[in-house]
């Protein structure tokens, strides 16, 4: 009896471990939500640059308040390499308030950090929209952008999508998915897997080449975080953030320099080629379009329809322009915010601001907010300087000087503290 029950015992404890093993291995693999640490903009401008270095050309223009992805920094603790809408970038982190953990972010040799900006200006690197993407000639501006960071919005359908001011291009899967990565690299950690969905794209917030020169683009990806994505997985289509955008109907429609006509030689359109709407002839029969990589021409109006269902073919731009306008500078930035309420907001513009009882230093602190808190305005003192804003705290008052300002401040009610 003994031996037979050693062996129940045995046989019991074996069978034990081989569903405890077998349950592990059937337990899904959960990979590791792993966002980009970010720097938020603590000044009304920041530069950023090419380089680690004010000697270097300004790659972008940035407000106040915008979030800026960082994916490396320079052994000097100054200067860190960040994403933006249109490439990679560096700014020094003194005009800064740094949010996240930095541990796993990469430093860089400040030597060899010069030597490859010097070398390999930083671009977008993507070819025009309706060609693919991951190569080609890059996108070239006369002037410098101003970009803010990407803002939240939910489509009619539920689906939450973000969108950056001052945006020309936007992704599209173009496989049946795709890990997007922590850092430009093959075999990094996956983020999330993102699926096809051809009515679906992403705000692009940068793109590099690895050392293999693989060309990755980083995607802002709602409630989950920047992600890398081999270019050549990729669609590049135009945002409607940057004009209005039709679609070619027809092939072999050739672009002219002057409407009807012209002998310049400009490219040949197929059909489903996207380009903004710039302008229409005296006699309504001609449009002029521009072209992703900057190229304008007329083409009959017939030939064109206009572009519809995509993200930025639904939402309501008024809130994303509306945000640009009260800049004065066409750009936005801040934390991304869910605008489906009309109540306007501010985000917090320095390293810590304090949140009165009345408008004036000289009134008690009720709260202390963080740079880049939000807080919803719902009244203005009359000189313009003090905001009445609520939270958790109940309400109090802060010096609008530091922060800015999101939504229409004309909806803002007055509040005279005078008590005339």
């Amino acid at each position: 009896m003994k031996v037979r029950s050693s062996l129940l015992v045995f046989l019991l404890l074996f069978a034990f471990s081989l569903g405890t093993a077998a349950t592990a291995v059937a337990a899904p693999s959960q990979q590791a939500q792993y966002a980009l640490p970010k720097l938020i903009v603590n000044t009304s401008f920041l530069n950023v640059r090419t380089g680690p270095g004010v000697q270097y050309t300004v790659l972008l223009t940035v407000v106040g308040g915008t979030e800026l992805p960082v994916v490396a920094r320079a052994n000097d603790g100054v200067w860190y390499q960040v994403s933006t809408a249109v490439g990679l970038g560096w700014v020094n982190i003194e005009y800064t308030v740094a949010r996240g953990t930095f541990t796993n972010i990469p430093v860089l040799s400040l030597e060899d950090v010069i030597i490859a900006a010097a070398q390999t200006p930083i671009t977008l690197g993507l070819n025009d929209a309706g060609q693919g993407g991951g190569g080609g000639a890059p996108t070239t501006t006369s002037t410098t952008p101003v970009v803010g960071s990407p803002m939240k919005f939910t489509l009619a359908s539920g689906q939450i999508v973000t969108v950056s001011p001052g945006e020309r291009f936007r992704a599209v899967i173009n496989v049946e998915a795709v890990n997007a990565r922590s850092q430009p690299v093959d075999g990094a950690p996956a983020i999330t897997t993102l699926f096809r969905n051809d009515t679906f794209d992403y705000t692009i917030v940068g793109s590099t080449n690895d050392k293999n020169g693989v060309n990755w683009v980083a995607l802002d990806v709602p409630d989950v975080g920047v992600g890398w994505v081999e270019g050549a997985k990729l669609f590049i289509r135009l945002s409607r953030v940057s004009g209005q955008v039709v679609s070619i109907a027809g092939n072999a429609i050739a672009m002219r320099d002057l409407p009807g006509g012209g002998s310049q030689q400009l490219p040949v359109l197929n059909e489903g080629r996207e380009g903004f709407l710039r302008d229409i002839s005296k006699d309504s029969q001609f449009v002029l379009i521009e072209l992703g990589d900057g190229t304008r021409g007329w083409v009959p109006f017939n030939a064109t329809v206009g572009r519809t269902g995509t993200p930025t073919d639904e939402i309501d731009l008024s809130l994303l322009q509306s945000t640009a306008s009260d800049l004065g500078q066409g750009g936005g930035g801040g934390a991304p915010v869910s605008f489906g309420l009309a109540t306007p907001h501010v985000v917090v513009n320095t390293g810590f601001l304090n949140v009165r009882s009345g408008p004036g230093a000289q009134f008690g602190i009720v709260a202390t907010f963080a740079g880049g808190s939000e807080l919803p305005v719902i009244g203005i003192t009359t000189d313009g300087v003090w905001f009445l804003v609520e939270g958790t705290f109940g309400q109090g008052w802060l010096n609008s000087e530091f922060t800015v300002f999101r939504g229409s401040i004309t909806s803002v009610p007055i509040i005279n503290t005078t008590g005339n």
